[in-house]
């Protein structure tokens, strides 16, 4: 019969669970291992700088955007469809053209855009088109989860990058027969919308818990069925 083994000491244990922690505090700031903070994602993509003007170069067309802007119209089944206006300050006259309007629309939106259609309103590209999902419907109100960001796991650096307007301004809409019942983070309530600007809030990114959620414009206590609305989201 072997003689029993020896039990560890407190004293030789606690070197192990020392250096376990240091491992763990390393991998947690160390560059590209407790990973980077995701880059900003911008709400209008079609809306930053060069997305449009590179797509029409590839069509042989010279194109330059001033002010641009997006709404994001919502349904109260969560559904939303986006309307991005963009003036252009060269390449409109060219953009009259609606084959290769088409063409370079659908090269800047990236193929992944659906219903997509656009028009020339003088120098300004109206672009209208759905992507993705923005919002859900929960508890009778309509959550906008687009622009949530989620943080890092524990003990770790990063997480999802704060969404950025690449527009210089955002409204989002509420659905018909709804209005805003808080969640808006650095928005601003104006009526039955909600509007960030890149020369105020919103200037540096979206409020990363920003949850702009609507509910139906007779609803008692809308700002409660709101915050109910946004807690069983769970985000």
């Amino acid at each position: 019969m072997s003689p029993p083994r020896p039990v560890p000491s407190g004293r030789s244990i606690r070197p192990v669970l020392l250096a376990l922690v240091a491992a763990l505090l390393v991998a947690a700031v160390a560059p590209g291992v407790g990973g980077a903070r995701a880059p900003p994602d911008p709400v209008c993509d079609l809306c930053t700088d060069g997305a449009l003007a590179d797509a029409a170069a590839d069509h042989g067309v010279a194109v330059a955007v001033g002010e641009a802007s997006l709404e994001l119209h919502l349904r109260a089944d969560g559904t939303s469809r986006r309307v991005a206006r963009l003036g252009l300050t060269d390449g409109a006259e060219e953009l009259h053209n609606d084959s290769v309007r088409r063409a370079v629309v659908a090269d800047a939106l990236g193929g992944d855009a659906d219903e997509v259609s656009s028009r020339l309103n003088g120098d300004t590209l109206v672009v209208e088109y759905r992507r993705g999902d923005v919002a859900v419907r929960e508890s009778g109100a309509v959550v906008v989860t687009a622009f949530h960001a989620a943080g890092a796991p524990p003990l770790a650096m990063g997480g999802e990058g704060t969404a950025v307007l690449g527009a210089d301004e955002l409204v989002v809409y509420a659905p018909a027969g709804h209005v805003p019942a808080g969640g808006v983070g650095d928005g601003t309530v104006v009526g039955r919308t909600v509007r960030w600007s890149d020369d105020g809030a919103g200037a540096d990114g979206i409020d990363r818990d920003a949850r702009p959620t609507f509910v139906r414009d007779d609803a008692t206590f809308p700002e409660v069925r709101g915050a109910v609305a946004r807690l069983l989201v769970g985000i």
